[in-house]
């Protein structure tokens, strides 16, 4: 699987720029203070409902959300959201003013094999803004939509002089999704979640090996070998 890609859908910026105007009185700082420095911030579209803060995401367990009053003065914005056709947890304006950075972090409960996924569409960007998904610049422009496996160690810092905003909506994957994925080549047709050995990083595997060798039971050489392969 993919650790990113951009989607097939172009968005119009100008129309979402227009609209994000409407709300723009109503950012609030992200809570997550450990994760920035500046100011992140953000205005809830669409979110779960009994948490403490009205920015949370939610997660993994969280069963009701439900749509922000702002979103009925948001059409077009609306009608973006409606195109992403799975059903939704979150939707946020997120924003980063110039001079702020997210510090590189993991997001562990948004795993495609899991069911859930985040998609990014920028609103306002600027060439200084530096998006990473563990060593990769991920060179997003307004409109775009793109899909990231935010399980990954990622960061953002916005060098420039004018705000870095995005609509980010964490969806559930469906049938839907899974079928746009694959016609975008972010996993293969027949693709299965990795198992637990797949996901251990290089030095983690060689270690383990090590591990196992040293150990010179026959059920250990057997899972040493086939660590190997993998």
């Amino acid at each position: 699987m993919k650790s990113y890609a951009k989607l097939p859908f172009q968005f119009d910026s100008a129309r979402l720029q227009q609209e994000l105007e409407v709300c723009t009185q109503n950012w609030t700082r992200h809570f997550n203070t450990a994760y920035y420095s500046g100011e992140w911030s953000g205005i809830p579209l669409r979110s779960p409902q009994g948490e403490s803060h009205g920015l949370s995401a939610g997660h993994a367990d969280s069963r009701q959300f439900a749509d922000e009053s702002v979103l009925e003065h948001l059409p077009y914005t609306r009608s973006v959201i409606e195109t992403i056709n799975t059903p939704k947890s979150s939707v946020r304006y997120l924003r980063l003013t110039p001079g702020s950075e997210i510090k590189p972090h993991k997001d562990y409960d948004l795993v495609f094999w899991d069911g859930f996924v985040r998609l990014h569409i920028p609103i306002l960007t600027n060439d200084q803004v530096k998006f990473m998904l563990n060593d990769d610049l991920l060179n997003m422009q307004s409109g775009e939509c793109w899909f990231a496996d935010f399980s990954q160690t990622h960061s953002v810092e916005n060098g420039g002089k004018t705000d870095r905003v995005h609509l980010v909506i964490d969806c559930q994957v469906n049938e839907w999704l899974k079928a746009l994925f694959i016609e975008n080549g972010i996993i293969e047709s027949a693709e299965k979640a990795p198992t637990e050995m797949e996901q251990y990083d290089e030095g983690t595997k060689k270690m383990i090996i090590e591990q196992l060798e040293a150990q010179g039971t026959e059920v250990a050489l057997q899972l040493a070998a086939k660590m190997k392969k993998t």
